[in-house]
């Protein structure tokens, strides 16, 4: 058992840095270098699963056997492995798909195995100002099926998304998939433009309740906190949004600082940006102004 958990380890440090170079591939190809929550907990991990190994290596190597100190290390360093697996899965297969009605299920779990990991909510991670929605290939079945059996950008050359072949996602799935996503990029729309307190709204209240703040707070490090900090105008993804509603203009799109373009941007973004039309509520958005009204 000592001279396997020995192999393993020895065998795991050398790959370590293999899978952490196609890692950073993957990363900067799919996620076009997006800090997001699990990236960041990857790294963490990565970085104690080499402490921990080469800890273990170093204590075993002093016994004639594998003492409690460095079974604990051999414990811990598995720990890692696994946590670096179940982040990795989250990254590619974490449900952030529109829910649909019942007709649509079958083709909202095509989505949620194949496409949700980069399209999370219909957006693009990889391409902010590229979402689902308008996207010309849901005109049709026939365009849809072409694209995603072999995508192509407008200049004719192969993209960064992958071609799925019938193998992968049969013509009967694609036209689930397809009538899922053609259902629910057009409902998108069509709910930021005419909701009750949508995009048409007039006005947009700005609260300043501790409670509100507070739970604009939680939201804001949920949804925005990857791309965006209040603290600076410094950018990460997103332009810094210190003093954001003290501004004349908003950053990017130009338009006037106020509640009624902030709500907008969320809704209908201007630019390199995912709608938030169908992850918060008008009362989540409202909660999520008055914070930043606070910064």
């Amino acid at each position: 058992m000592r001279d396997a958990a020995r192999y393993c380890a020895v065998a795991a440090f050398v790959f370590l840095f293999i899978n952490a170079a196609f890692g950073y591939l993957d990363w900067q190809h799919f996620f076009a270098g997006g800090w997001l929550q699990a990236i960041k907990i990857k790294l963490v991990l990565a970085g104690l699963l080499v402490i921990l190994l080469a800890a273990a290596l170093l204590t075993d190597r002093k016994t004639s056997y594998a003492g409690p100190r460095a079974v604990l290390l051999y414990a811990l360093s598995l720990m890692a492995v696994i946590g670096l697996g179940y982040f990795g899965g989250t990254l590619v297969y974490e449900g952030r798909s529109v829910p649909a009605p019942r007709q649509f299920r079958a083709g909202e779990r095509v989505f949620y195995g194949n496409c949700s990991g980069c399209h999370p909510y219909f957006g693009n991670i990889a391409d902010h100002g590229a979402p689902l929605w308008g996207a010309p290939q849901l005109k049709d079945f026939s365009a849809f099926l072409d694209w995603i059996r072999n995508p192509r950008l407008d200049s004719g050359r192969p993209g960064i998304m992958p071609p799925f072949s019938a193998s992968r996602v049969s013509n009967d799935q694609a036209k689930l998939l397809y009538d899922y996503a053609a259902y629910t990029a057009a409902r998108v729309v069509q709910t930021a433009q005419s909701e009750p307190g949508g995009t048409m709204a007039k006005t947009v209240p700005v609260r300043t309740d501790v409670r509100s703040i507070n739970d604009g707070h939680t939201l804001f490090d949920i949804n925005c906190s990857d791309c965006h900090t209040v603290d600076s105008l410094k950018t990460i993804v997103g332009p810094g949004l210190k003093g954001l509603l003290k501004r004349p203009t908003l950053p990017v799109s130009g338009r006037p600082a106020t509640p009624e373009n902030v709500y907008r941007q969320l809704r209908e973004p201007y630019k390199n940006m995912p709608s938030f039309a169908q992850k918060l509520t008008d009362d989540d958005v409202f909660n999520l102004i008055a914070f930043l009204n606070t910064r």
